[in-house]
């Protein structure tokens, strides 16, 4: 690959990353379903059914509340769900590699 493709590559993935990290906070808040499909059909966070399934053992109960935030700097799916005793509880997952997070 010549060095000016290489460079325009580069500039291409830095400015489309930029973009996404200083458009992500301003957004979290108000994530439309279009703009969460097109963040998905861009490879930038998975769909979320494929991080219940990869999840399903520590998410017991039914999903009851979902939302797509930024927390430290990176795209969070925060889970609320009901469990059996009618129990509500937070869980977060990372939307960009589908890392385990916590509860809430």
């Amino acid at each position: 690959m010549k060095m000016a493709s290489k460079f325009r590559a580069l500039a291409v993935g830095t400015i489309s990353l930029l973009a996404t990290l200083w458009l992500a906070p301003a957004l979290a808040d108000r994530l439309s379903q279009d703009e969460v499909l097109t963040l998905i059909q861009r490879g930038e966070i998975k769909p979320l059914s494929e991080l219940l399934a990869q999840h399903q053992q520590r998410l017991p109960g039914r999903l009851i509340d979902l939302e797509l935030e930024v927390e430290h700097d990176r795209l969070v799916y925060e889970l609320e769900l009901i469990d059996a005793q009618g129990e509500v509880r937070k869980y977060l997952i990372d939307a960009r590699n589908g890392e385990w997070l916590g509860e809430e």
